[in-house]
């Protein structure tokens, strides 16, 4: 019986034929792996604040819905068409992100049969493929 040392055995690699040919794996299957990676991680970020800005644009027609729905003694509908759409474009300029180009909210007040209807929309800049999505919101509240 031959004694081997621990020391010694432990250091030592098997001595396979197998074991040459896979010493790049690794890093093969690393960059294989990377850019499907990104590509998730960066399309959950987007998403993510897409959702965000949908959020924004809901509370912003909120706003604007109840600014517009106050009651002031003596308004016309042009006071209450401008106190909604001046509230709900202050709040998406304060409170939208975007990528690229700062993303601008468009604000549509209408009355009918004493309801006050506010709708925003705009246009969400992404990175690359995620761009140009149009995300909405509408609010109606009555009129006191």
């Amino acid at each position: 019986m031959t004694a081997m040392r621990a020391n010694i055995a432990m250091h030592q690699a098997p001595k396979t034929a197998c074991a040459q040919p896979q010493k790049g794996t690794t890093l093969l299957e690393f960059a294989l792996v990377l850019p499907l990676f990104l590509v998730i991680l960066f399309g959950m970020i987007t998403f993510s604040v897409a959702l965000y800005n949908k959020t924004v644009l809901t509370m912003a027609t909120r706003e604007g819905a109840r600014a517009g729905a106050m009651f002031v003694q003596d308004r016309t509908i042009s006071m209450i068409d401008s106190a909604a759409t001046a509230t709900a474009l202050q709040f998406c300029q304060n409170n939208l992100i975007s990528f690229g180009p700062a993303m601008t909210c468009n604000v549509t007040p209408s009355i009918q049969d004493s309801i006050l209807t506010v709708t925003a929309n705009g246009t969400y800049t992404g990175i690359y493929v995620f761009s140009g999505i149009v995300i909405s919101a509408q609010t109606s509240m009555r009129l006191e």
